[in-house]
């Protein structure tokens, strides 16, 4: 069982570059900043991908020389790259119980990190399609680890996973050089998530809604937070915990200090983004609160686009497409794929639309036609 694991840890690490030329087998280089570079933490020489990239653990640093554990392997050339990084090696976890287990080290999926390749792999010779994997990034003189990955398995992430839509617009670029990290392409899939979201609440009220109880005292104000809320749709007040009462929303220009209010029939008004007043307000009580939600962003590699929105991952591939060819100046390509999102969206838009909101409107008839009115000709 092969897993891989994208050597990412340069993207946005602080680099420097050689000051001078550097023969192999040396250890102590130069450079020409030495800010970020700190005992213990491990430095990248080269790009990513490149021949001759290789990563070693810093020992110190002085002036503009960074004195490291070992010696490098390669000869260097003057202005090559190097990048702060934490960690020098990946270990490999496993669950023999799929997802639903516990994935523990792997006695040999302890290794170094191999930055002359865009990714590291690790062959699990042992392993079964029912096991799952998990990995995370170590510095071997610290110890210091990073946070596990999510769950890899032989199946890979899902066609609906953040992961599967990133690289499928990867795949569609010919040069993605000017892409500076996978985080500008999940910020694009995210804003057409929202995008889409917001399409199906203008047509189906009923969409992604949250409920959360608020309590309110005798001011009757009271806090939203719920991380997810956007705007209420809906909302019950309970003096008693038992009986509730359906509130009516009044604007704060509406209010009036001698204004009488009843129990039975209370309003609320809205303070700012999350703050409520509840009126009348001479009892605490809690707020049963309907609410519109904001939709939750896709951030890690797993996650998945909400069930409505499965049958058009091209419009986010699409999306994302647009975004990345505007950013690289070529408008027209990038408006040509904007069109293809925006023509997926209509057609979701359609798709989710309740039928009840369409269909041919029949007129009555109120009198028939006669005399001069009929006709025989045909049009």
């Amino acid at each position: 069982m092969l897993i891989r694991v994208n050597n990412n840890l340069t993207v946005n690490s602080p680099k420097t570059f050689f000051s001078v030329s550097k023969a192999s087998g040396v250890g102590t280089i130069n450079v020409k900043n030495i800010n970020s570079f700190t005992a213990n933490l491990a430095a990248q020489i080269g790009q990513t991908g490149e021949e001759r990239s290789e990563i070693k653990v810093i020992s110190s640093v002085s002036g503009t020389n960074i004195v490291l554990t070992a010696n490098t392997t390669y000869e260097h050339p003057s202005d090559t790259p190097v990048y702060s990084i934490q960690y020098d090696q990946i270990v490999f976890e496993k669950s023999s119980s799929g997802t639903a287990g516990t994935a523990t080290p792997i006695a040999s999926g302890t290794v170094s990190i191999t930055p002359d390749s865009i990714y590291t792999q690790f062959d699990d010779s042992t392993g079964a399609t029912s096991d799952a994997y998990r990995t995370y990034f170590r510095n071997s003189v610290s110890a210091l680890t990073s946070s596990e990955s999510d769950w890899l398995t032989s199946t890979g992430f899902s066609f609906f996973s953040l992961a599967r839509i990133r690289d499928r617009v990867k795949g569609k670029l010919y040069n993605s050089g000017f892409i500076k990290d996978d985080d500008q392409l999940n910020d694009w899939i995210n804003e057409w998530l929202e995008e889409m979201n917001n399409a199906i609440v203008d047509v189906d009220k009923s969409y992604s809604l949250g409920t959360t109880n608020v309590s309110f005292g005798t001011s009757g104000m009271g806090t939203i937070s719920a991380t997810d809320f956007k705007q209420p749709k809906r909302m019950f007040i309970t003096y008693d915990g038992v009986n509730r009462y359906k509130a009516t929303k009044q604007d704060i220009s509406e209010t009036h200090p001698n204004e009488t209010y009843n129990q039975s029939h209370p309003y609320y008004i809205w303070w700012g983004d999350d703050t409520l007043q509840i009126a009348p307000s001479d009892t605490a009580g809690t707020a049963e609160i309907v609410y519109y939600k904001r939709p939750s962003l896709l951030t890690n590699d797993a996650d998945e686009l909400p069930f409505a929105m499965r049958s058009h991952t091209k419009s986010f591939v699409n999306y994302a497409l647009s975004e990345a060819y505007y950013a690289d100046d070529k408008d027209a390509k990038g408006q040509a794929y904007l069109g293809r999102a925006i023509g997926d969206k209509n057609l979701f838009i359609k798709e989710m639309t309740p039928r009840n909101f369409t269909g041919i409107e029949m007129i009555e008839t109120t009198h028939s036609v006669y005399g001069e009115e009929e006709s025989n000709t045909f049009f």
